[in-house]
């Protein structure tokens, strides 16, 4: 547990401590004035990217896992388990998804070489023969750039609190 708060931690302090500057008028596109251009294709490439990795868990993809993610790859999920690279891979074969759905996906740059994603999401199938659905989990992923290639170092899924409105 311990571990898990330090590592949240350490996140945090580095998203604020590399955080960029404020952007200048030229790098301000017409749609959106708080992400510049470059940020906009990486958000949409890795966009991309994450839903290739929900597709690759549908179809069992061991290969695409291999690569996708970084050897100390590490993940916490919204039913309490966590998971490095190998223990991922081995299990993916008892884990049947049978569909996802992803929210509108935010990016959180921390770096020229660290990049979180962030969007809601929600998913069901089966786990060893037990069902299982989940919604309204905060998703993230952290990506960092390693020889030209972004690939996944941690990911995260939180149960995101109801709120009731008055």
């Amino acid at each position: 547990m311990n571990n898990k708060l330090l590592l949240i931690g350490c996140l945090i302090f580095l998203s604020l401590f590399y955080s960029q500057a404020s952007l200048t008028a030229e790098q301000i596109p017409d749609k959106n004035p708080e992400i510049n251009i470059e940020d906009s294709d990486l958000l949409s490439n890795l966009s991309k990217l994450e839903k290739d990795s929900w597709e690759a868990t549908k179809k069992h993809d061991t290969d695409f896992f291999r690569t996708y993610m970084a050897s100390e790859f590490k993940g916490f999920f919204a039913d309490g388990t966590s998971a490095d690279r190998a223990d991922f891979i081995r299990n993916l074969d008892d884990f049947q998804l049978t569909n996802y759905t992803m929210g509108k996906v935010s990016m959180l740059r921390i770096n020229n070489e660290a990049v979180m994603i962030l969007y809601k999401l929600g998913y069901e199938g089966h786990h060893k023969g037990k069902k299982i659905k989940m919604s309204n989990i905060e998703s993230s992923s952290l990506y960092v750039l390693r020889e030209k290639k972004w690939v996944e170092i941690f990911y995260q899924e939180t149960h995101a609190a109801s709120v009731k409105r008055k």
